[in-house]
């Protein structure tokens, strides 16, 4: 287990009184980041088959689960009550049934139950088979209690940050390292992906690595393209560390750097500084957000500015790659909290910046620690 049991046991606690809050007596979830923040139940890339945890209102939560994956639950895990189905050429033949049996066993098979209808494992398909199978049952949309409760870190969770936070800095340095002339974008993805997993990054593995002319695309994919003297080339890679991830962006020039280029840097650095000091507790996200998307605006780099200006970070399973409804946007009206963890970024012409950063009592807190400049190899 990543964690003592107490700090399952506590979060547990707290869905319990939001779901007593919310008058739902039973939780049918199925988002992997809930299943493992409410249970340290992590099977990678297994939670592409039918897996959920049924949490009732008061008791011990039940887990619904694959046979072939029950050995990955530790001996120290909290989860006491499980129902296992087996593999058959439909499978949700036979794991609809074991969710019916988990509901059955806390005498809650009828009533209302609340399901997370914003999670990608929650497919169509599965959710008609859960309705069939379940007939007397309410299913009714719960209000994304664990998402909320993930948002404010416990302190053991912002370590795991700080920790993935230090190996995709190494990851970042050691490929900036080898930015040349005639070297390819992939070539670099190689160093850097050794490097993160050398330090004691985990999979999966991601990176956004962008050079020339692709340097708008974003979230182009790694290609073979040779580096050219005065190529841009940006890194936006993650690091996980016991499921939690870190993310930055660092950008090379392959020579020396033209005047436009340190000119974007430098005005994109300190738009972000300026951004980056407002993140205190109270604070309005819009706040923070229009110092970062004004700025960049008004200083022409940009002509248009309809991305966000940072995100939510944590505890995070592929295919999210952000910790959901926490973002920075004109419209945004959530407040910032102690405990809570972003990815802010500024990119214009192919240059990107961003940083890991956490909001503490006293202010925000830079988790990527790696030297705020643009660099380059003579």
């Amino acid at each position: 287990m990543v964690f003592p049991p107490d700090e399952y046991r506590r979060r547990l606690v707290n869905t319990q009184r939001e779901m007593e809050k919310a008058d739902i007596p039973v939780l049918l979830l199925h988002q992997p980041e809930s299943i493992i923040y409410l249970t340290g139940f992590n099977i990678g890339t297994g939670f592409y088959a039918y897996h959920a945890l049924v949490v009732p209102q008061k008791g011990a939560p039940v887990l619904v689960v694959r046979d072939v994956e029950v050995p990955a639950i530790k001996g120290d895990s909290i989860i006491e009550e499980r129902v296992v189905y087996e593999d058959k050429s439909n499978a949700l033949e036979v794991a609809a049934p074991a969710v019916g049996k988990a509901l059955d066993q806390l005498g809650l098979a009828g009533g209302k139950v609340g399901v997370d209808e914003n999670s990608w494992f929650l497919t169509l398909e599965r959710y008609r088979y859960l309705r069939a199978e379940l007939p007397h049952a309410t299913f009714t949309a719960e209000p994304n209690i664990v998402d909320q409760l993930r948002l404010i870190k416990s302190t053991l969770e912002v370590e795991c940050i700080r920790e993935a936070a230090a190996i995709v800095e190494a990851g970042v340095r050691k490929a900036i390292e080898q930015v040349a002339e005639g070297r390819t974008e992939r070539e670099l993805a190689a160093v850097l992906f050794h490097e993160i997993v050398r330090m004691g990054g985990d999979l999966p593995l991601s990176a956004v690595i962008l050079s020339g002319e692709r340097g708008n695309e974003v979230h182009g994919n790694l290609t073979d393209r040779k580096l050219v003297k005065g190529d841009h080339i940006y890194f936006e890679p993650s690091a996980i560390r016991n499921q939690y991830t870190a993310r930055f962006m660092r950008t090379a020039i392959v020579g020396s750097p033209n005047a436009d280029q340190m000119r974007t840097a430098e005005t994109l650095i300190g738009i972000q500084d300026d951004g980056i000091a407002k993140m205190k507790p109270g604070t309005i996200a819009a706040e923070v957000d229009a110092a970062f998307r004004k700025p960049a605006l008004q200083s022409g780099l940009r002509k248009s500015y309809t991305n966000k200006s940072g995100y939510s970070l944590g505890l995070i399973v592929r295919p999210n790659i952000t910790e959901q409804g926490r973002d920075f946007l004109p419209d945004a009206n959530w407040t910032l909290e102690p405990g809570m963890v972003f990815h802010m970024l500024m990119m214009a012409n192919g240059i990107g910046l961003s940083e890991t950063v956490l909001v503490t009592d006293k202010g925000p807190e830079r988790l990527t620690k790696m030297e705020r400049k643009l660099f380059w190899n003579e």
